[in-house]
């Protein structure tokens, strides 16, 4: 008799959790379809960090969430794909991040931020003040931050090496091309160099007819790829840190569960980090590949690079108060003292 009650409330209970587990979703296998959308094209190292992601986010949610990556702006351009970000039309990106929707959004082209790979993981981690700052500015825009990934550092490349070229003070007699960046030009100016604003698309011919002397905005990697046959010097300034986004719709990202979310956040931010490791890897390789042709590689001496570090801090980090605001400026040059 005792046997029997025992039965019967056991398959009670397992009848309780069946319908249980039917009435509540939470407790049934929840799938989700993810467009992920890219400038980067299959062969970049920026897409293999997606499959790693993919790969990743499947095996942990054992198969719950699909992801579908879309290369090469299948899905639109960085500005078209940050908007659908915003309205929940595209899931998640890997993408450059534009400034309209917001002046502090250009948080992350402040120089020297970082000049090293080291000091990347202080600057850009998840516990840094810009992380925590810069992913509050596109959660108010929709779109959630879920990391920084790193590219490079940049320098500036010559066709002629200027007098004075390591001597922060110094003015040089060299023009060298920016991007359409205030920042840029403004830094161009503070080093002592004349600052003139080239389309990308011309600065090849521009370097080669002495429209320039020299260039910023370029990774080694870039500098190699694009440029190796036209510049005579590469000077590892490491002015800026060439990054950009991981980024997931804010509305999207809410409906996971939370044991999901935390997953996919993991993703992300694993290869986020992990970017850093790769940027300095194929940095030092193109720095090689650039000697071997035949472009000089100049690198400064430590107190050469922390006056120029000391004086762009000075002269132009006051400047960029007007888009970042000088409170979370302040912070920000405290958080990394």
């Amino acid at each position: 008799m005792k046997k029997s009650i025992i039965s019967v409330f056991l398959a009670v209970v397992v009848v309780s959790l069946c319908i249980f587990s039917i009435s509540n979703p939470s407790y049934a296998k929840e799938t989700f379809k993810f467009r992920l959308a890219t400038h980067y094209n299959t062969q970049h190292p920026g897409y293999k960090a997606l499959q790693n992601i993919v790969k990743e986010v499947d095996e942990k949610t054992k198969g719950a969430i699909k992801i579908k990556i879309y290369p090469s702006s299948q899905l639109g351009d960085y500005t078209v794909t940050y908007e659908d970000l915003m309205r929940g039309a595209v899931d998640m990106a890997l993408i450059p991040i534009p400034s309209e929707y917001n002046p502090k959004l250009e948080m992350n082209f402040i120089p020297y931020l970082a000049s090293s790979y080291a000091e990347m993981g202080k600057a850009f981690g998840p516990q840094s003040y810009f992380y925590k700052n810069y992913g509050a500015v596109h959660d108010k825009l929709g779109v959630k931050l879920m990391g920084i990934y790193v590219e490079g550092l940049i320098g500036i490349v010559f066709t002629k090496l200027p007098d004075k070229y390591n001597v922060a003070s110094a003015s040089k007699a060299s023009r060298v091309r920016a991007p359409a960046i205030e920042v840029y030009n403004l830094v161009v100016q503070d080093m002592g160099f004349s600052a003139t604003t080239i389309p990308y698309a011309d600065l090849y011919s521009s370097l080669q007819t002495g429209v320039c002397d020299g260039a910023i905005g370029l990774t080694p990697q870039l500098a190699y790829s694009d440029f190796r046959d036209i510049i005579s010097h590469y000077v590892t300034y490491n002015i800026f840190v060439e990054n950009i986004g991981f980024f997931m719709s804010k509305k999207v990202f809410e409906k996971l569960p939370t044991d999901y979310k935390k997953i996919v956040e993991d993703a992300f931010m694993k290869e986020a980090m992990n970017s850093y490791k790769v940027a300095g890897e194929l940095d030092g390789k193109a720095l090689k590949d650039l000697e071997k042709y035949g472009v000089k590689i100049v690198n400064l001496s430590d107190k050469e690079m922390k006056a120029y570090v000391e004086q762009v801090k000075e002269k132009t980090w006051p400047k960029l108060s007007k888009n970042i605001g000088e409170e979370t400026l302040k912070a920000l040059i405290d958080a990394m003292k």
